[in-house]
């Protein structure tokens, strides 16, 4: 195989990992998943480990919900130590949202600046 087609190899799947990471914001979930199942290595690595980081950003706003609404109806209860626990949860679930929001973003970048990060998921 030729340099020239191998280049174009690696950056088709760098391309290919990157959208997997950014595809939080238009298809997440499901272009992971396409992507882990047809792409070769080491895009479907990639493709797995954003699925994993879609998975926790999409799961930590439900549980938020949850625990947010738990907090205010134990406040209403006068019960205020576990209301207090309720949304330090919630909050501690909204960091872990926004880091791996932004994990998403940082790992594609760093997929099409550097072809080392390609080769090492």
């Amino acid at each position: 195989m030729s340099e020239k087609m191998l280049h174009h190899d690696t950056q088709s799947g760098r391309v290919l990992a990157a959208v997997s990471y950014f595809s939080i914001f238009f298809a997440p979930i499901i272009l992971p998943i396409i992507l882990w199942i047809f792409a070769d290595k080491p895009a479907s690595t990639h493709a797995a480990k954003s699925l994993f980081y879609h998975i926790i950003t999409y799961i930590g706003p439900i549980l938020l919900v949850l625990s947010a609404a738990f907090g205010t109806a134990i406040i209403d209860q006068q019960n205020t130590t576990i209301a207090i626990i309720a949304i330090v949860v919630a909050i501690l679930l909204l960091v872990v949202t926004i880091w791996y929001t932004i994990k998403n973003i940082y790992r594609g970048i760093k997929i099409l600046i550097s072809e080392d990060a390609y080769f090492r998921p």
